[in-house]
């Protein structure tokens, strides 16, 4: 009897086919549901490991045993036996080499990795349930101080945050936050008594690096921060070497104000304008108790600075808060890195491109892991035309905030005008898994448009309008660019001139970035008169980021002329007001384009 007569006789093929069947189904699975139950990263791995050395195990045994009337029996030894063992040897060799290649080319611990540390939330163990943001404060304080050491990377709130109030093993909170070391901890405060308790631990073992407890007055809680810092400097420093940065003394400020500092900076991580205005206030009454408080300052800066990215029409009383907040700030503390960043991304918004690099690269020096200060950065290197840097930058903000939905969405405008739409798409889904909703959405759109799936831009705008409504700026900026990008740019136009003329007439709220992105949409449709009109518009009223047209331009960012050569289009971008920005775009994203061939 034949080999394959005799594979047939004793089933198998049929074996195989079904265990095939199977076994692919549970690799999916396996693959599909580990990420949104958290599970390791070589669950998935392992478990299409054992089911591929499982195949040569099911064909020997169907070549061994029979089901008979009289039940399971081992078969005769027929012809091919050592055949199908050399066989399932191979498969089984061929499994074994994939599970090994597979290790060897997974994501290794690097030595950097070892220098990261999560703080989380640290738990209230006060009587009143309102000191939450006490004991948050605590931990986002300490945060802050970690970030400043060159050689640690410090997970960002937004991220190491996200734990607050689940019970999940620190060692899966390291592989999620993608840290080596966790710092955890508890506030207890009662009248003008204070305990604080610290505890450093490895993720990888769940072993205690450093444990501490500090009683003390509640004036003396910055100290007590500056004490905790630097015991997990040292014991990081112990352990993997390097040089810990000395700290500056802890200033001195009263307990009152502290506590209304450490409410701004919850109102200030909420974001949306009502938040930020209760910040502003908080940090006002601190400001009132210790007129020489420079962090309150600086956070009152970056909340000012915030308040127009959420829609707040004070586009110009807002930024020159920001500058003034800021430059009180470095009155009383030179060296602190949120007030340049204030500072540098307000010059940015005002054309003063020479000044917020200076600025910019001053907090990026004295606060290297700062998220804020990388994001903000980020954006003003994209609208500056410095392509690369701001990826590069966005892509750090995304290791320090891997759970935060803001940077992958922030990568995906990055990508989109260097013209990588496939990267720009996969960019805004991961943001959307995040939790981006309508702004993930509307990067899928735009970016989809920009590759040619069509189909799919399409269940992105359904999405959105069916999310935020049919009359939503974004879900009505969304179809125009849809129409256009089918050919349908008559419709475009009628669609976008009416909204365009709802905001002139002030039937909509004047939105203060309203102006410039409607000039990009304007270039959407081939209409450069509208374009420049409303660019001009954007210049006489102030724009956070004045080249937004073109560095959103069809095919990736272009230069005004490389656009159209509309006499009105180009005098817009050569007015005197524009002649700062336009030369350092002009530079950076001519270097760019250099730096890619």
């Amino acid at each position: 009897m034949s080999l394959i007569s005799e594979l047939k006789r004793r089933k198998v093929f049929r074996v195989a086919g079904a265990y095939a069947v199977v076994g692919w189904l549970v690799i999916e699975v396996a693959a599909t549901i580990a990420p949104q139950l958290n599970f390791p990263e070589w669950v998935p791995r392992l478990i299409t490991f054992v089911i591929l050395l499982g195949f040569p195990v099911a064909l020997v045994t169907a070549w061994m045993l029979e089901v008979t009337p009289e039940g399971v029996k081992m078969d005769a030894a027929g012809t091919g036996s050592k055949r199908i063992y050399v066989i399932a040897a191979v498969f089984a060799a061929l499994a074994l080499g994939w599970y090994i290649r597979d290790l060897r080319h997974a994501p290794q611990a690097s030595p950097d990795d070892a220098r990261s540390i999560a703080v989380l939330p640290f738990v209230n163990m006060s009587a009143d349930p309102e000191q939450e943001y006490f004991s948050e404060g605590i931990a986002e304080e300490l945060l802050n101080r970690l970030a400043q050491y060159p050689d640690l990377k410090v997970a960002a709130r937004t991220s190491a945050f996200q734990f607050k109030g689940k019970n999940l093993d620190i060692g899966e909170i390291g592989r999620r936050l993608k840290v080596t070391h966790v710092l955890e901890g508890s506030v207890r405060k009662g009248g003008s008594t204070l305990r604080i308790t610290a505890q450093l631990i490895d993720s990888r073992t769940g072993y205690h690096m450093w444990s501490e407890s500090y009683d003390r007055d509640a004036a003396d809680v910055l100290r007590v921060q500056d004490e905790i810092a630097g015991a997990i400097a040292k014991a990081l420093e112990s352990r993997l070497g390097g040089k810990a940065v000395a700290s500056a003394p802890a200033l001195k400020v009263s307990p009152e104000a502290y506590d209304d500092y450490l409410q701004g900076r919850a109102f200030v991580a909420k974001r949306r304008v009502e938040n930020l205005d209760k910040a502003i206030a908080a940090f006002d009454r601190a400001i009132a108790l210790e007129p020489g408080y420079s962090a309150a300052y600086s956070g009152r800066g970056f909340a000012h600075l915030l308040r127009p990215m959420w829609n707040a029409p004070d586009f110009q009383s807002a930024l020159a808060s920001a500058r003034d907040s800021a430059d009180r700030a470095l009155q009383f503390d030179p060296d602190n890195a949120e007030a340049y960043m204030v500072r540098g991304t307000a010059e940015a918004f005002g054309r003063d491109a020479a000044s917020a690099r200076i600025d910019l690269d001053r907090a990026q020096t004295l606060a290297p892991g700062s998220v804020d200060v990388i994001n903000m950065t980020g954006d003003v290197d994209m609208y500056f035309g410095a392509l690369g840097e701001a990826e590069r930058l966005k892509r750090r903000a995304m290791a320090l905030d891997p759970l935060a939905f803001v940077h992958p969405m922030n990568l995906s405008d990055v990508l989109y005008a260097q013209g990588r739409y496939q990267e720009a798409i996969a960019a805004a889904k991961q943001s959307i898994s995040l939790g981006a909703r309508d702004t993930g959405l509307d990067r899928l759109v735009n970016a989809s448009l920009r590759a040619g799936r069509a189909g799919q831009a399409r269940d992105a705008v359904e999405q959105v309008c069916a999310m935020i409504g049919a009359t939503s700026w974004t879900c009505e900026t969304d179809r125009i660019v849809s129409l256009a990008a089918a050919g349908q740019r008559k419709q475009a136009k009628a669609l976008l001139d009416e909204l365009a003329g709802d905001f002139r007439d002030g039937k909509r709220p004047a939105d203060t970035y309203v102006p410039a992105v409607l000039a990009a949409y304007y270039v959407e449709i081939s209409d450069f008169t509208g374009a420049a009109a409303w660019q001009r518009k954007a210049l006489d009223g102030g724009s956070w980021f004045p080249t937004f047209a073109l560095v959103n331009a069809p095919g990736g960012a272009k230069l005004p002329e490389e656009m159209s050569a509309d006499p009105e289009w180009l005098a817009v971008w050569n007015d005197p007001r524009m002649q700062d920005v336009m030369t350092v775009y002009r530079r950076n994203l001519v270097a760019w384009r250099a730096s890619r061939r």
